[in-house]
């Protein structure tokens, strides 16, 4: 049985299909922004990263097309009301201190113990004082905030995984049917430049794009940084090798959200930094995570590969074994990298043994939901057999 949430690429039978699962990623958005909106200046960097790259993948969304990006109206303000002036304050009535203007007091004790009366009352009719809640209630309103936020980033990375499935170059929906149409697809997904552009030699289109279309699985509860870029491949191995050797949080979360708004495809990133030499705009953006002449000579590798690979070699896959010894290595990408890429853009978790920290409690979750509903499939089978078995001995 498919588990729910499981992203299946391929072709569709309805373009209105298409369009509805990838207009409902809008809505998850507004979701995912309004769990935090009540209380975004209380918001940890933690939340504020994940609405970012809510947003951003958002963008990628509506730079294919499967999303309306005319964003709504803003709300009119109110028509401010006139000020209307009031008459001068005449001169002698400015000085109002008694002691001043030389008057004798207006009140006796009499006064003054009436009004301490009346204060009494008044502090008597108040609500008691808010108690400042304890730390465990604190805490427990922050993990219910992250629930809240972990919730829709997963509604939103189900939806918009579903939408970067579907096919966009034919009339109704379903894969290309041409080679030209193949084309399309990818370059719509990947930039002009991919396959060598204009002029490039003749290509499977078919495979090449059918071989780079991630197969991600399920959201987890609360989603790793490589969950975020699993829909697109060439994503998925950058973001790897730029977090790989980083211990700091924020910095990862801060460098890569940066490249990926500088270079959005393997186009944008082949034009800008190799064609055209911008490298120190890309040391300006990523240099904090260290070790940069590294990182970019990976990134090469991937981009090279992914974008233009040689002659005759248009299916793309990620192994460890040496190209001359007839594997997929890719300069730069390790263990690490590779095992991300069967995890996230195969759906290979519920049986890899990864070696990484995270990625075994991530394989662990998988395992568990594959289990489970592997399970319930065989349940449901042996229901619908006990049915159907009823429905032929009544009828005999």
């Amino acid at each position: 049985a498919r588990e729910e949430g499981a992203v299946q690429c391929g072709p569709v039978r309805s373009r209105g299909c298409a369009v509805r699962a990838a207009a409902a990623t809008s809505s998850s958005l507004t979701v995912a922004y309004r769990a935090g909106g009540a209380a975004m200046d209380e918001l940890s960097e933690y939340e504020l990263q994940r609405l970012e790259h809510i947003r951003r993948n958002h963008e990628m969304l509506v730079r294919l097309g499967l999303v309306d990006p005319t964003p709504a109206a803003p709300q009119q303000k109110a028509p401010r009301k006139p000020r209307t002036k009031l008459p001068p304050v005449p001169p002698e009535s400015l000085r109002r201190s008694s002691r001043v203007r030389d008057l004798k007091p207006e009140y006796t004790k009499e006064t003054i113990d009436q009004f301490g009366d009346d204060l009494d009352r008044q502090a008597a009719r108040r609500s008691p004082a808010k108690k400042r809640p304890r730390p465990e209630e604190e805490d427990a309103d922050e993990a219910a905030l992250r629930r809240e936020i972990d919730a829709s980033t997963v509604a939103f990375l189900t939806e918009a995984r579903e939408a970067m499935s579907r096919y966009l170059t034919s009339a109704d929906g379903a894969a290309p049917a041409t080679a030209d149409a193949w084309r399309e697809e990818a370059v719509r997904r990947w930039g002009s430049l991919v396959g060598g552009g204009a002029g490039a030699p003749a290509r499977d289109w078919e495979a090449f794009v059918t071989t780079r279309l991630s197969k991600p699985p399920p959201p987890s509860p609360e989603p790793l940084l490589q969950e975020w870029y699993a829909a697109d491949m060439w994503q998925l191995l950058c973001c790897c090798v730029l977090m790989s050797r980083v211990s700091s949080w924020e910095t990862k979360h801060r460098c890569i959200s940066a490249f990926f708004a500088a270079y959005p495809t393997p186009s944008a990133f082949q034009a800008e930094v190799v064609q055209r030499g911008q490298v120190d705009a890309l040391r300006g953006l990523v240099n904090s995570l260290g070790l940069f002449d590294d990182r970019l000579k990976s990134l090469l590798a991937i981009t090279t590969a992914f974008l233009l690979p040689a002659e005759g070699e248009d299916a793309f896959a990620v192994d460890l074994k040496k190209r001359e010894q007839g594997g997929h290595k890719i300069h730069g990408v390790g263990e690490f990298g590779w095992h991300s890429w069967l995890i996230f853009c195969r759906d290979m978790g519920a049986t890899l043994k990864a070696s990484d920290e995270a990625l075994k409690s991530f394989c662990r979750w998988r395992a568990k939901r594959h289990k489970l509903a592997t399970a319930e499939g065989a349940a449901a089978g042996e229901a619908a057999e006990a049915a159907a078995d009823d429905g032929a001995g009544a009828a005999g």
